[in-house]
C-alpha cells in the first residue's frame, strides 16, 4: 500500500536521512524505532509531504508515485499524520475538531460513517463532543488528534510519539485502540518512544541509526534485539536483552 524507497532528507549540511526504504501494508502496524535524533520524525514528515526530500527519493501510495505532492494532496491520497504534540485546535470543540478532518474530498462521502467509527472507538469523545479540546486531559486530546486523522478516511495512519506524556495505563489503552484501527484495515506507521509497548502491538518494525535503516524484522524478533534496547535504554539493557 505504502512503499518508500531511497528516501533522503537534508537540513542544510546535515543529512537527516539517507537511502531509507520501508513499506506498510493494509491492516498492518509498523513501528519506526531509534534513538533521539536518528531521523524518525523526519521520516514521517517526508512521507506526509511536510519535509522536502532529496533527489532519488520515491514514495508510492497504492501504486501511484506521490513523491513530490504537497501535504494536503498527500491527505487526498490516503496518508494522514498525527504529529507529536497532537496539533489539535484547543479553542474548538471535540466535534468541530473532528469535522475539520473530514474536509478532504476522499472523506466527504463517508463522513458520517467515519464519525460513528471514531465515536465507537473513543466513546469519551462522543460524551464530550461539545467540550473545548483545550480543557481535556492529555489522553483525551490524543483521542481527538487520532479521531481527526481518521476522519480523513486514510489508508495509512501515521503517528509521531502517540504515548508521549501519557500514563502507562493510558498508553496501553491507546495501543489497544491502534490494534482495533488496524483490524479495520487501516495501515499504521508510527514512531514511538515506548519500544516495548509498541513492539508488543506492532507486526513489524524498522530500526534507524543516524539516518539509515540498520534493521528490519518482525516485532517479536525486534523486541529481543539488543540493538533496539540499546537505542532506548542504554548498553546495560542491551546486554540484559542479549
Amino acid at each position: 500500500m505504502l512503499e518508500v524507497s531511497n528516501l533522503g532528507v537534508r537540513y542544510g549540511r546535515h543529512v537527516a536521512l539517507e537511502g531509507v526504504s520501508a513499506r506498510v501494508s493494509k491492516g498492518e502496524i509498523c513501528v519506526i524505532l531509534g534513538a533521539n535524533g536518528a531521523g524518525k520524525s523526519s521520516f514521517l514528515g517526508a512521507v506526509a509531504g511536510l519535509v522536502g526530500t532529496e533527489a532519488g527519493t520515491r514514495i508510492v501510495m497504492n501504486g501511484k508515485d506521490v513523491t513530490k505532492l504537497d501535504a494536503h494532496l498527500m491527505v487526498e491520497e490516503g496518508i494522514a499524520l498525527v504529529p507529536e504534540g497532537r496539533g489539535i485546535f484547543g479553542e474548538l470543540t471535540v466535534a468541530e475538531n473532528l469535522r475539520l478532518g473530514s474536509h478532504a474530498r476522499r472523506a466527504k462521502p463517508d463522513a458520517g460513517k467515519m464519525l460513528d467509527f471514531v465515536y465507537g472507538l473513543f466513546p469519551r469523545l462522543a460524551e464530550r463532543r461539545r467540550q473545548l479540546a483545550q480543557t481535556m486531559s492529555g489522553g483525551e486530546q490524543q483521542m481527538v488528534a487520532i479521531g481527526r486523522a481518521l476522519m480523513s478516511k486514510p489508508d495509512i495512519l501515521m503517528l509521531d510519539e502517540p504515548s508521549l506524556g501519557l500514563s502507562p495505563l493510558l498508553s496501553k489503552e491507546l495501543f489497544k485502540s491502534l490494534a482495533t484501527i488496524a483490524a479495520e484495515g487501516f495501515g499504521i506507521l508510527l514512531v514511538e518512544q515506548n519500544a516495548r509497548l509498541s513492539l508488543k502491538t506492532a507486526d513489524r518494525g524498522y530500526l534507524i541509526e543516524t539516518g539509515r535503516i540498520v534493521g528490519e524484522d518482525t516485532a517479536p524478533n525486534l523486541l529481543k534485539d539488543p540493538k533496539v534496547m540499546s537505542a532506548y535504554l542504554g548498553d546495560a539493557a542491551a546486554a540484559a536483552a542479549h
